[in-house]
């Protein structure tokens, strides 16, 4: 997001104004453990501030409803998500609020091979480091952990490159280049993210 009075500026939290500052960062403001485990801030001074409630941030509300709609008959219907960051040359999956590999009810052992095993074959490609979420630092209200905690969607982060924070725009191009591979054959896992362990047959039969 850029500001008006300094153009090009990118922002690491959205300009919302908040209690004390400005800002609430996008990415500790999702309903699924939001501000649970020491992975956010109440501060609105800080830049890891996770709002004043779950899905406060208009924009966090919005990719949150669209999820939800998504749900017909009962079953969700997107069958992977892609978040994008920067910069740390990294593949993750959930979870990021807990240590745990597998979490009884939220993630069993074939859901974690599974996560596991598709985000290092996407790293063999683009050279990232493969890791769970938390293996970085622990985070809580994250994007990835709301799209798998609540809607079961097989979900992944993408930590970029580019040199900084705030890559400049032309490291785009390079960027995207270099994890092409890993997108295609993440969206080809998305009819059945268990075929990657072998279990398609028991997961995903019609």
């Amino acid at each position: 997001m850029t500001s008006d009075t300094q153009p090009g500026r990118m922002w690491r939290k959205n300009r919302q104004p908040n209690p004390t500052s400005t800002g609430t960062d996008l990415n500790r403001n999702f309903a699924y453990k939001w501000g649970c485990c020491g992975g956010s801030s109440g501060n609105g001074s800080s830049e890891t501030y996770r709002g004043t409630g779950p899905e406060s941030a208009v924009e966090t509300k919005v990719l949150a409803d669209f999820v939800r709609s998504r749900v017909v008959g009962g079953k969700q219907q997107l069958g992977m998500f892609l978040d994008i960051h920067s910069d740390a040359e990294l593949v993750l999956w959930p979870f990021g609020y807990t240590y745990n590999n597998t979490v009884p009810g939220s993630m069993s052992a074939d859901e974690e091979a599974a996560h596991r095993t598709i985000g290092r074959e996407l790293a063999s490609t683009n050279g990232f480091a493969p890791e769970q979420s938390s293996d970085l630092y622990i985070t809580d209200g994250t994007t990835d952990d709301y799209t798998w905690g609540q809607q079961r969607i097989f979900s992944f982060t993408f930590e970029l490159a580019g040199g900084s924070f705030y890559p400049p725009p032309s490291a785009i191009a390079g960027e995207v280049q270099r994890s092409r591979e890993a997108l295609l054959r993440l969206a080809d896992y998305a009819d059945c993210p268990y075929r990657a362990i072998g279990k398609q047959s028991q997961y995903c039969a019609q």
